[in-house]
């Protein structure tokens, strides 16, 4: 029987064994002496230093936060103890059956189409108005408009739970001078929650719309309007046929942003509701918006991976209502 130092198979192997071991002696070698190199310029390593601030604080506030709600939406919290529990897609699964949410998405909806179909166009006389050569004090005007714009949100909300009060609110006492007969609650009567809110947003957000249509209107090309008033269009055509398509994107600005506004809204209906004491969701439960519902079950439920998994699918809405009024506008779009 052949010995282990005669067998040539064995001795094959540790032929290849010390010579995978001198090759990778150099390797590791050069390896090290570029790490080496690398930080021995200053001006190699110097940017990824003043850049580090950045990354790292984005990873710890942003990244990680983000990570954690993915997973949070697939647990729940176990009491006070600091402990979580994974549900699976409990919680997405009870979202489609909640009817609170159900009544924030029906609200989100009437307040977001409601906000555009007064807003976009009152916006666009306000600044055909404001951008007239025949104006007086147009910078007054401008700034009196936006001046709402820049309220808090807690300052609207205040304002209009004592503008909508039954007993001394402005409301009910013009209602009583146009020849009312009595007082109306607006602030407990459900079917009036959407009117006065978009009250309130239009007071808040018409004048602001209007700023960035002005900047559109004085940004066109004066010529195309020249030549449509050569061609014999009025005031008119000229804003319908060749005003309204060449602002187009300042209008699809608009309406994103103001979409999204109706998701994230918060402060007015949080002030305005709990303010006049119907709670959260308003009266008879009917003016629950997305914002206010994360928040109660978050905070006052203590249902935090329920509330994550709503805002994901707030955040979902939020992108597909995007990527439709982008393909509405044609925007990114090759004409």
């Amino acid at each position: 029987m052949p010995s282990r130092e005669s067998d040539p198979s064995l001795l094959g192997f540790h032929l290849e064994t010390m010579t995978m071991a001198v090759i990778a002696q150099p390797r590791r070698r050069g390896l090290f002496a570029q790490v080496a190199h690398f930080f021995a310029d200053q001006r190699k390593w110097t940017p990824y230093l003043f850049v580090s601030p950045f990354f790292l604080t984005f990873a710890v506030f942003t990244l990680y936060p983000m990570l954690r709600a993915i997973t949070m939406g697939f647990q729940e919290s176990v009491g006070y103890t600091g402990q979580w529990a994974w549900i699976g897609v409990e919680n997405y699964a009870e979202a489609f059956s909640d009817a609170r949410l159900g009544v924030a998405l029906k609200n989100f909806a009437y307040y977001t189409v409601g906000s555009l179909a007064t807003q976009m166009p009152a916006a666009f006389l306000l600044a055909l108005l404001l951008t007239s050569a025949y104006l007086w004090a147009r910078g007054f005007f401008r700034t009196a408009f936006f001046i709402p714009a820049v309220l808090p949100g807690v300052t609207m909300g205040v304002v209009g739970a004592w503008f909508f009060n039954e007993s001394r609110g402005f409301a009910n006492e013009l209602w009583l001078a146009l020849g009312g007969d009595a007082r109306i609650p607006w602030l407990s009567t459900p079917r009036l929650i959407m009117p006065m809110l978009l009250f309130l947003a239009f007071w808040q957000y018409m004048g602001n719309h209007a700023v960035y249509l002005i900047a559109g209107l004085s940004g066109l090309d004066k010529s195309v309007l020249e030549a449509a008033t050569v061609d014999g269009a009025n005031g008119w055509q000229k804003a319908r046929f060749v005003t309204l398509p060449l602002l187009k994107p300042v209008f699809a600005y608009i309406s994103i942003t103001a979409a999204a506004g109706s998701l994230t809204a918060y402060e007015v209906p949080y002030v305005f509701f709990t303010g006049s004491g119907t709670g959260y969701g308003g009266p008879a439960g009917q003016g629950w918006f997305f914002m206010p519902y994360i928040v109660w079950q978050a905070f006052n439920q203590f249902r935090m991976g329920y509330a994550t998994a709503i805002g994901w699918l707030v955040f979902i809405i939020a992108v597909v209502i995007t990527i439709v009024q982008l393909k509405f506008y044609n925007i990114g779009e090759l004409d």
